[in-house]
């Protein structure tokens, strides 16, 4: 063989082994991070939860503050007076599927005023779970899940004989996605440490997890650490959070929420650290340096009847608890709240108030209040509807209720026919308003679910209709007022239980009863499935019929069950996928039929997210496609667009009637807050 023939050879050998090398080396990482994916499916799951004790500590610095802070969510506290606030809590919880089930706050120390808590919101960030879709309480797309694995760029650095590094990062900037790293086990693919940086609803994060090491403890953080910034309309607030998890010492029972700070000090699971110490010495020094009786009690009759009380009932979600061992619970949502107001072309500006309680008698029985309430300032209308509801058995969803309320204005042309067809010539019917009816109701119901695939809810409800205008039917000697009385039966079915599709059939009967003589008889049909797709995309689907079979003369008024216009509207998550956006309203109630469907495709990453600097912003994105048939219309088809962020939610429609262009128009919520 030739001397160059030899140096051929040996170089191809080099070069083999160089390549056979990084292959090796590229599959070992690849096998690496298939065992972080694959780690949660290999431990055996108990059907028992976990009971633990969590130690949380905090530390607030407002670097920056206007009024406007008083307007954030559990932030009113720490609005004015000092620059620096700290405390610590014990509690006893119960977590099962990663999730916490229950908790008793036992111990609460700290110098927020009146015991309170500020960015509660940041509670949720304490316990990443980081082998999920989604790694903080349905937020935030985990890079350790199989179903997210191509959101995100992966780089694996072995460190130890047992132990890498894996660096992640996302392929897209979005308010979804996060970036980091963690040290795992090379041979299990348990996560022993993680390091991740994001920014979600204005509130910019650093969370390191150091995690538990054996069994189920291993999916759950054993402590955690945060630091994080606020920013809001020249608001600027840091953060840091430490929790410890699986604490030794257990409380007794009887103590709830004790503010003994001796205590504290002898069950705490590590030391303070020094800002920490100092804010306390603070606070510990202004409390003791009280000139006078006579100053303490101006000052605090001023806080309470002022700050307190105004920022309680005004700017702050209202929660207590009443009764023997706080078995009643009541929440008011605060009067000056940017979710409170909506916006959609056929209402204008909306605003809505919502107030609940509840007394809770045993485990399965309670009673429930609400007042839910909207006002439309382009219809000039008061909306409102109180449904008392007692269960009595809460595992079969058995309760029995009433619900009052008004429901949307309705219209009926054939009163106003009658009306016009009387003898008095001499008026301008024309002039006058005589096709609205305001209306009021009261329907009792009842409940029972008889397995987990039939429920069955008796019903009847009470309508009385009230010209709107009365002048016209006056004058004609007509009556102003018109009251309908029905029996009800609604029967669901939920084929595959409570996480498919449900079908459901309304019956409704119009009689005879005092001075309700409207006969007539209802019949409709509702399908209604919500599709959960990987990485928190959705696709929901609603398909339903309803019909007339018989009226009587007198039976005047057309109004079906799950065909109507929302007129208390929510934001992002009321039924907007269920609803037609830009549908006149005098359609829900102008046709003896009706046949409907609606489909919602939902995702984060869609359209929006893709386009630089405003892409990181989206949360969620969706297309709307809806279609109705009624008498006249056929058919009337809307197209839309949504997107959410963590300022508002916004949603474009065009409307299509009898294949002819019907408008176009668009829906706007605030989202400011929203999960705060």
């Amino acid at each position: 063989m030739k001397p160059g023939w030899s140096i051929y050879i040996l170089c191809a050998v080099c070069l083999w082994l160089h390549v056979a090398a990084a292959y090796a080396g590229a599959e070992s990482d690849s096998l690496i991070l298939r065992r972080v994916l694959d780690y949660r499916r290999s431990l055996p799951f108990k059907a028992d939860g976990i009971h633990t004790n969590a130690y949380v500590r905090y530390y607030l610095k407002t670097e920056k503050r206007n009024i406007a802070l008083m307007a954030v969510p559990s932030m009113y506290a720490i609005s004015r007076g000092r620059r620096e606030y700290a405390g610590e809590s014990y509690s006893s919880i119960y977590i099962k599927d990663n999730k916490i089930k229950h908790a008793v706050r036992q111990l609460n120390v700290g110098t927020i005023p009146g015991h309170k808590t500020a960015m509660e919101t940041m509670m949720k960030y304490l316990m990443p779970d980081v082998y999920s879709v989604t790694i903080l309480d349905n937020q935030l797309l985990s890079p350790f899940h199989r179903y997210n694995v191509k959101l995100y760029r992966y780089a694996v650095t072995r460190l130890t004989a047992d132990r890498a590094e894996i660096v992640f990062r996302p392929k897209r900037h979005n308010t979804q996605l996060v970036s980091g790293s963690a040290i795992v086990d090379r041979t299990t693919g348990r996560v022993a440490k993680i390091d991740f940086n994001g920014e979600y609803d204005m509130v910019g994060f650093h969370i390191t997890a150091v995690m538990g090491k054996d069994g189920l403890r291993s999916l759950l953080p054993k402590t955690c650490d945060i630091e994080a910034s606020f920013h809001f309309v020249g608001n600027k607030i840091k953060t840091e959070y430490h929790s410890v998890y699986d604490n030794p010492v257990y409380l007794p029972d009887s103590i709830v929420d004790s503010h003994d700070r001796s205590l504290m000090d002898e069950i705490r699971p590590t030391p303070l650290p020094g800002n920490i110490r100092d804010v306390y010495g603070a606070s510990d020094s202004i409390a003791a340096r009280a000139d006078t009786a006579a100053a303490r009690k101006e000052e605090n009759v001023w806080k309470r009847v002022f700050w307190n009380s105004f920022g309680d009932y005004v700017v702050n979600r209202t929660r207590g608890s009443f009764g023997v061992e706080d078995k009643g619970a009541f929440r008011v949502s605060p009067i000056l709240n940017p979710l409170s107001l909506g916006y959609s072309g056929r209402r204008g500006i909306t605003y809505k108030l919502e107030l609940n309680g509840s007394y809770r008698f045993t485990a399965e029985s309670d009673l429930s209040l609400g007042f839910n309430a909207g006002y439309s300032f382009k219809q000039r209308q008061f909306y409102f509807r109180v449904p008392i509801m007692f269960y009595y058995d809460k595992s079969r969803n058995g309760f029995i209720g009433v619900e009052i309320g008004n429901g949307n204005r309705i219209t009926n042309s054939n009163i106003v026919d009658q009306v016009k067809n009387e003898t008095l010539d001499s008026i301008d019917w024309d002039r006058m308003s005589l096709d609205y009816f305001k209306d009021f109701y009261v329907k009792f119901a009842g409940n029972y679910d008889l397995s987990d695939k039939w429920s069955v809810q008796p019903a009847f409800v009470f309508h009385r209709r009230s010209a709107v205008d009365k002048t016209g039917f006056e004058l004609a000697g007509r009556p102003v007022s018109y009251y309908s009385f029905a029996p009800s039966l609604q029967i669901q079915y939920r084929p595959a239980g409570w996480r498919g599709a449900v079908i459901t059939t309304d019956y409704e009967r119009g009689v005879k009863a005092g001075k309700a003589d409207m006969e007539y008889e209802r019949f409709e049909f509702d399908l209604s499935w919500k599709k959960r797709l990987r990485t928190l995309r959705s696709l929901s689907l609603r398909l339903g019929g309803g019909f007339y079979t018989s009226k009587s003369d007198n039976s005047y008024f057309l109004d079906y069950v799950n065909f109507r216009e929302e007129n208390i509207p929510g934001g992002w998550n009321d039924d907007w996928t269920g609803e037609f956006q830009l549908l006149n309203g005098n359609w829900y109630n102008a046709s003896e039929y009706y046949v409907r469907t609606n489909i919602t495709y939902e995702s984060p990453l869609m359209f929006l997210s893709r386009i630089p600097y405003i892409g990181r912003l989206m949360e969620m994105e969706r297309i709307y496609s809806n279609l109705l048939v009624v008498e006249h219309l056929y058919p009337y088809v809307e197209y839309g667009y949504g997107f959410t962020n963590r300022f508002f939610s916004m949603g474009v429609f065009v409307a299509m009637r009898n294949t002819e262009f019907a408008g176009f128009g668009c829906r706007f919520g605030f989202e400011l807050f929203r999960d705060w």
